[in-house]
């Protein structure tokens, strides 16, 4: 398709940085000269390659080129590095000093493997035809456990994710993209949008991403929650950076509560839809947030091309209205199991979320299976905990987590982070009159920041070995 848009419309800005603005033709010959120079490395197709590459533009020209020879590809950062052996996958091109990985072939990219400046043509370019096997990408997940977790996606799933779930809406021409291209949320989005033959732009810090939707009259974000709050709250203190060309935000990923959606439609866009989707499972929900205001939880109405169920923890369905535990499957997820075989039919992705279903089909999240916490044989949901102490004036956030003492026994501990000086002593009082803490609350810590994955999601055994020093070094 980029081929496609690069013949229909040359010049049409395909990627648009702060400091550079790559055309269609540009990332159509880019693709193609180091399709080529790929060609020439002597690398194995069975082996993965991934990418290191500091410019978006040229990694997802890296990442093209790659798939277009025949080579699954894996979109890394620095932090993923490290992983990367121990997954199998020993190959690695990279442009910055310091994304070298240890005991594998490490490839330095540079401007040699672009293609030379050439005089635009007034006939279409021809590009070379590729037959692409059966190659994939290679994402890497933390979610909520800051761990890396390997999930490969099947080049099937790619191409119908991007067929049937495009910026259909021609009026709509620019995507601005917050999620690091290194994740399957920021990866598939630019893929989305470039096939759609519209402009995705990026940028390293939220205050270049308003100049760029000024400058460039960007009309749509792509962001998780966190994110999108971010930009409102940069927003907020420079007033003067214009947005008025948004039209759409479109949100997948933690959920931030009522007050951080209001902020973000007053500052930023009125226009925001909630998606439920994960890297292995696809979409499963997704709506505008003005048709489910004033729903606790919910996340979307689930999405005619998904089946959801909410099960108990013997796997029975449950009716509508009761929480438990989600389940659900997608196209895009049984495409991905059946790339690597075993029963389809059968399958179903569990993401880790609580919740129930109404009676209207919007899915509503209620916690996450890990953050139950069994206190003396009593279940108490962590995501309670918290939504009881975010609502209290001197929170700005908090996090609650189950932490074993000496006996073994768990203990509920929260850390918070205020809004302004914050006594402790008197606050832990306060939290345990309330009714969702009470007596439960053992330990209050307050911090500067919770610790945190890349699309905003709470890193839970982060914060438990961040509090455990603090409890430490204060016992």
């Amino acid at each position: 398709m980029v081929c496609h848009w690069a013949r229909v419309d040359p010049q049409r800005p395909a990627i648009v940085l702060p400091e550079l603005v790559t055309t269609f033709a540009g990332l159509a010959d880019a693709v193609d000269s180091i399709s080529n120079r790929v060609d020439q490395l002597g690398l194995d197709p069975r082996e993965p390659v991934a990418t290191a590459i500091g410019n978006p533009a040229l990694s997802i020209a890296v990442v093209f080129a790659l798939l277009r020879s025949g080579f699954s590809a894996a979109p890394a950062n620095r932090g993923l590095i490290k992983h990367l052996q121990p997954n199998g996958i020993r190959n690695l091109i990279y442009d910055v000093e310091g994304f070298v990985a240890s005991g594998g072939r490490n490839i330095r990219f540079d401007n040699s493997w672009l293609p030379a400046a050439s005089v635009p043509s007034a006939s279409p370019r021809a590009y070379r035809q590729r037959p692409v096997g059966d190659v994939g990408l290679i994402f890497f997940t933390s979610g909520t456990t800051g761990l890396p977790k390997k999930f490969v996606e099947s080049r099937r799933s790619l191409d119908g994710y991007v067929a049937t779930r495009f910026i259909a809406d021609m009026t709509r021409q620019s995507a601005l993209v917050v999620p690091a291209i290194a994740s399957s949320f920021g990866f598939n989005s630019a893929c989305e949008i470039l096939y759609s033959g519209k402009t995705v732009s990026f940028a390293a810090s939220p205050d270049a991403m308003l100049y760029l939707i000024g400058l460039f009259r960007i009309d749509t974000i792509v962001a998780s929650p966190r994110q999108a709050l971010r930009l409102a709250e940069i927003k907020e203190s420079m007033p003067e950076l214009p947005v008025a060309s948004l039209r759409t935000i479109i949100m997948g990923g933690a959920t931030i509560g009522r007050e951080g959606i209001q902020r973000i439609r007053a500052t930023l866009c009125p226009t925001v839809i909630s998606s439920y989707s994960s890297m292995e499972g696809g979409t499963a929900a997704l709506a505008p947030v003005d048709l489910i205001e004033g729903i606790a939880g919910a996340v979307g109405f689930v999405a005619p091309w998904a089946e959801v169920e909410i099960v108990d923890e013997a796997g029975d369905p449950l009716s509508n209205g009761r929480d438990g535990i989600i389940r659900y499957r997608t196209p895009d997820f049984l495409g991905n199991v059946s790339s690597v075989g075993g029963p389809v039919a059968d399958s179903w992705y569990y993401p880790g979320d609580t919740g129930y279903l109404t009676d209207d089909g919007i899915l509503c999240l209620s916690g996450r299976t890990s953050d139950i916490i069994n206190i003396g044989g009593s279940k108490v949901s962590a995501r309670r905990i918290e939504e009881a102490l975010e609502a209290m004036e001197e929170v700005h956030e908090a996090a609650a987590c189950g932490v074993a003492d000496a006996a073994g026994v768990e203990r509920l501990w929260v850390a918070v982070v205020a809004n302004g000086p914050l006594d402790s002593a008197a606050f832990k009082v306060k939290a345990q009159a309330h009714p969702d803490v009470g007596d439960n609350l053992s330990e209050l810590f307050v911090l500067p920041e919770l610790p945190r994955g890349d699309l905003g999601n709470v890193q839970k055994p982060k914060l438990k070995e961040l509090l455990l020093g603090l409890h430490k070094g204060h016992t």
